[in-house]
């Protein structure tokens, strides 16, 4: 098999199971339906993945892929609470012509099991940091 590689910002959409071989192999649970429309949602159901090239949406606003996280955020007495008290939810969309290898990064770095560091390693700021201070 010859593999070629091609600067990122010239790639075209590439092969979905590409994005979505990462999150099955971090436990993630596909679901899809007759029309090809496929959701994967992760242990716990606290996050998913739709990825919809048969649906309304995808006709009219050109998202492909959408990937939602919901959260509850609760307060100190967390075990008083029978409901936990607010949902935090995100949520990101890519189009059709992001390629699909992009969309993996971004999913390998969502299931990373040691999570996102937010401690500073550098008192002063590089990059789009630095523009925004």
């Amino acid at each position: 098999m010859t593999r070629t590689r091609i600067p990122a910002l010239q790639a075209d959409e590439g092969e979905p199971s590409v994005a979505m071989d990462v999150l099955l192999a971090a436990g993630w649970v596909a679901h899809s339906d007759p029309s090809a429309n496929c959701q994967l949602v992760a242990p716990g159901g606290a996050a998913r993945l739709v990825f919809q090239p048969e649906s309304a949406a995808y006709a009219s606003t050109d998202v492909l892929w959408r990937v939602e996280a919901v959260t509850f955020e609760v307060g100190p007495d967390e075990a008083l609470l029978a409901v936990p008290a607010k949902p935090r939810t995100w949520s990101a969309t890519f189009t059709g012509e992001v390629p699909v290898e992009l969309i993996a990064a971004f999913l390998e770095r969502l299931v990373a099991p040691d999570g996102i560091d937010r401690s500073p390693t550098d008192p002063t700021p590089t990059g789009p940091a630095a523009l925004a201070a």
